[in-house]
C-alpha cells in the first residue's frame, strides 16, 4: 500500500506521519512523501522541486552536540547524525572522529566523518596500504612557486622509481638546459646533459672524494685536492696510477710507440718513488782515441823483482762526468838482446796497469835465446769514474828458471801498437 501526504497544518502533518510510518512499519514495504509511486523503502521527493518558492525542501537529521553523540550506547550501525559543536565532549571512545562539526555515521565502533574534508591538499595523513594510481596516458605535474618538492623517508632507504617496458627516465631541466637519466632496454645507462650551459659538472660540495666504481670496486678516486688515483685510494700527487703489477707502470701510449720517430724533447724516466722526472739526454756519441804506434821506443831493461813500464805505453786520459767504458788494446814485439846472469830461459809478463795498479789483464812468454823475438797481445774494455788516468804496459820476469834473480834483461821493441780510448 502507498500513501500519498498532501499539505497539512504543521502539527497535523507530523501526527499523520508517526500515524502512518508506524501503522505502515507493520504491514507496508515502501513509503512515498509528496509521491504516490515511492521508489524505496522511503522516498521523499521535494514538494516543489523546481521554480523560485521560497519554503525549505530537504531533510533534518537529529543535531547534537559531541558530548551527546559520546553519551549514546546501544547505537545501531548506520545511524546518522549532526554535531552542531565540539565545544563540548571530547575526541576519545566513540568520538575519537569528531573534530569539526558535520555529518556523522555510527559504523559500530564509532562516529565516522561524512565525506570528510581531509585529504592530501588538506591534512597530513598515512597510508593503511598499498596505493596506486593509474594515470591513463595523463601526466602528473607537481606546480610549485617557491620551493621544492619531494621524497622524503625515514626507514633505511629512500628511493624514486621510474619504470618503463623500454626505458626508464627521469629528467631535470631549467629553461634550455637539461638533464636526462636514462635505463635502456638492452642499451648502456646514461647521464646526459644538454642545452647552452657552458658544462656539464659532476661532484661533491664538501670535502669527500669522487669515486667511479666498476663491478663493486673502486676504480678511480678524485680527492678534495684534486689528486687523481688509479688502483689507489689515497694518491699522493696529482695523478697516480697503481697497476697492481710488479714492475709494470701501468701507463700504455697506444699510438706512440718504439716505433715512433725521434722528436726533439726531453728524456722522461722514473726516480726511486716512481715519479716521472726529466733526465739528461744522451749526447751524440765521439770517440776519443789515446794511441801510439812505433818501432822506434827506447830499450828498457826487465828483471824480476820490479815491473817496468814499456816505453811509450804510458797513456795520460781524462774520463768526463758519468762514467765511461774505456777500449785498451795493445800489440807489443820485444827482442831479448843480452844473457843476464844465469843463462836460464825464464818467462816474462807483460800486464796492463791503471793509474799505477795491476789490473787481471795479461800475457806471459817464455824466453827461448838470446836475440829471439816475442810478441804480447793485451785487450780488455775497462769501466773508469770521471777524471784523470793513467794507463801502461808493464813488463816483469815471473819466472826464472835458471836466471839469477835480480838479474835484468835488456829488451828493446821491435814493434809497438797501443790503443786506448773511450766513447763520449
Amino acid at each position: 500500500m502507498n500513501i500519498l501526504l498532501k499539505p497539512f497544518p504543521m502539527k497535523s502533518i507530523q501526527r499523520s506521519i508517526i500515524l502512518s510510518l508506524a501503522t505502515c512499519s507493520l504491514a507496508f514495504a515502501q513509503i512515498g512523501i509528496n509521491t504516490s509511486t515511492p521508489l524505496s523503502t522511503l522516498d521523499i521527493n521535494a514538494k516543489n522541486p523546481t521554480g523560485t518558492a521560497s519554503e525549505v525542501d530537504g531533510i533534518l537529521v537529529p543535531r547534537v552536540d559531541r558530548q551527546r553523540a559520546q553519551s549514546m550506547t546501544g547505537i545501531p550501525i548506520s545511524t546518522l547524525i549532526y554535531i552542531n559543536t565540539i565545544a563540548t565532549g571530547t575526541q576519545t571512545g566513540t568520538a575519537v572522529n569528531i573534530d569539526t562539526p558535520g555529518y556523522y555515521y555510527y559504523n559500530g565502533t564509532s562516529w565516522i566523518k561524512l565525506n570528510p574534508s581531509v585529504n592530501i591538499y588538506t591534512s597530513d595523513g598515512s597510508l593503511s596500504s598499498f596505493r596506486s594510481v593509474t594515470t591513463n596516458g595523463n601526466s602528473i605535474n607537481f606546480v610549485n612557486g617557491t620551493s621544492t618538492a619531494g621524497i622524503i623517508s625515514s626507514e633505511t632507504e629512500g628511493g624514486f622509481s621510474a619504470n618503463g617496458s623500454v626505458r626508464g627516465s627521469l629528467s631535470l631541466s631549467l629553461g634550455t638546459n637539461t638533464v636526462n637519466t636514462y635505463a635502456d632496454h638492452g642499451n648502456a645507462v646514461q647521464l646526459n646533459g644538454a642545452g647552452t650551459t657552458p658544462k656539464f659538472s659532476i661532484g661533491t660540495t664538501n670535502s669527500t672524494p669522487l669515486v667511479l666504481t666498476t663491478n663493486n670496486s673502486e676504480q678511480l678516486t678524485l680527492l678534495s685536492n684534486g689528486n687523481v688515483g688509479m688502483g689507489t685510494s689515497a694518491p699522493g700527487t696529482a695523478l697516480e696510477l697503481t697497476s697492481g703489477t710488479a714492475n709494470t707502470s701501468g701507463l700504455r701510449f697506444t699510438s706512440f710507440t718504439s716505433a715512433t720517430p725521434i722528436a726533439a724533447g726531453q728524456a722522461l724516466g722514473v726516480d726511486a718513488a716512481g715519479n716521472v722526472v726529466t733526465v739528461a739526454n744522451p749526447s751524440p756519441t765521439n770517440v776519443s782515441t789515446f794511441s801510439v804506434n812505433s818501432i822506434t821506443e827506447a830499450n828498457f831493461s826487465v828483471n824480476d823483482i820490479t815491473a817496468t813500464v814499456v816505453s811509450g805505453t804510458s797513456q795520460s786520459i781524462t774520463i768526463p762526468s758519468g762514467g765511461k767504458a774505456l777500449f785498451i788494446n795493445c800489440m807489443l814485439g820485444v827482442d831479448y838482446i843480452s844473457t843476464p846472469a844465469g843463462s836460464g830461459t825464464a818467462y816474462y809478463e807483460a800486464r796492463l796497469y791503471i793509474d799505477g795498479v795491476a789490473t787481471d789483464c795479461y800475457m806471459r812468454a817464455q824466453e827461448v835465446g838470446i836475440s829471439t823475438n816475442v810478441f804480447f797481445s793485451i785487450s780488455t774494455i775497462k769501466f773508469l769514474a770521471a777524471g784523470n788516468h793513467t794507463v801502461d804496459v808493464r813488463m816483469q820476469r815471473t819466472f826464472n828458471n835458471g836466471t839469477t834473480s835480480g838479474a835484468s834483461m835488456l829488451c828493446t821493441p821491435i814493434s809497438m801498437s797501443f790503443n786506448a780510448s773511450y766513447l763520449n
